[in-house]
């Protein structure tokens, strides 16, 4: 189970909501401008073109980081593009009977905005995946974040060690013991707790749990991510420098290059 990057934190989700609508009112403004639609028919067409295109775009997000090559990094950038004018083409004929010649003579400045658009959201997707790469990794070259954190919970007093954890639910209080927690994944300013009976949500930091669970039992496997070893099925390598850690209920959660590292340390591997 991979966390889609847009939804890594509140702010994520408004950036991508106001970029979205920006780059329809902008691209809205040209068909009008320059491609000679009616304004009413330039918002609608620019609502479906970008509509298409960030769909595309936000599906691409769960698979950027398994796609290396760069054939099918262009294949995949050509396919949604496709997409975006074929519903483009489609609103056209449907609403002002346009002839090909016509939307022929837009395509120029579809693709130009289409291809521009595409290549800024994949060099967000890699700036954010570097970021999240060095929030992950220590000042000391291939040193996890996370050992810091490993020796200084060694060093904490065993009352400080959590053995059962408390979320509130309304007026319900629900107690998850620690032998019941599969996994814990960031959810912005919150946590959620996954066990076999459901998922809960939590206003708690991952440095919190992170602190205050057993290291012999629960390891950060990835910046969003704290896993609970004895439930590990297996790990295997997906993508460059990342893997995925299979879960006894058949899960799948993804794990950084430092986080497999610290997990092999805690295996003793």
């Amino acid at each position: 189970m991979q966390t889609h990057p847009f939804f890594g934190s509140v702010i994520d989700r408004i950036a991508g909501i106001f970029v979205t609508i920006t780059a329809w009112i902008l691209y809205s403004l040209l068909l009008y401008c320059y491609g000679g639609l009616e304004w009413w028919m330039a918002g609608i067409d620019g609502l479906v073109s970008v509509g298409l295109l960030a769909i595309a775009g936000y599906l691409y997000g769960y698979i950027v980081e398994a796609i290396h090559a760069f054939q099918i990094r262009v294949l995949l950038g050509s396919l949604a593009q496709a997409i975006s004018l074929a519903g483009a083409w489609e609103i056209e004929v449907w609403i002002r009977r346009e002839t090909l010649a016509d939307f022929s003579a837009t395509l120029p400045l579809r693709l130009t905005f289409g291809i521009s658009a595409w290549i800024i959201l994949l060099m967000w997707y890699r700036i954010y995946n570097l970021e999240e790469q060095d929030l992950t990794e220590s000042t000391e070259p291939d040193e996890p974040e996370y050992l810091i954190n490993e020796a200084s919970a060694a060093t904490s007093d065993e009352e400080s060690m959590l053995d059962r954890i408390s979320v509130k639910d309304g007026s319900r209080i629900h107690i998850i013991h620690l032998d019941e927690l599969l996994y814990i994944q960031s959810s912005g300013d919150y946590v959620t707790l996954f066990t076999p009976s459901g998922q809960y949500v939590k206003e708690q930091t991952m440095k919190y749990f992170e602190a205050h669970l057993p290291s012999d039992i629960f390891v950060r496997i990835h910046r969003s991510c704290i896993v609970n070893m004895e439930q590990i099925l297996r790990v295997e390598l997906f993508g460059k420098e990342n893997y995925q850690v299979r879960l006894k209920n058949d899960v799948c959660l993804r794990a950084s290059l430092s986080g497999y590292k610290l997990l092999k340390r805690r295996l003793n591997l």
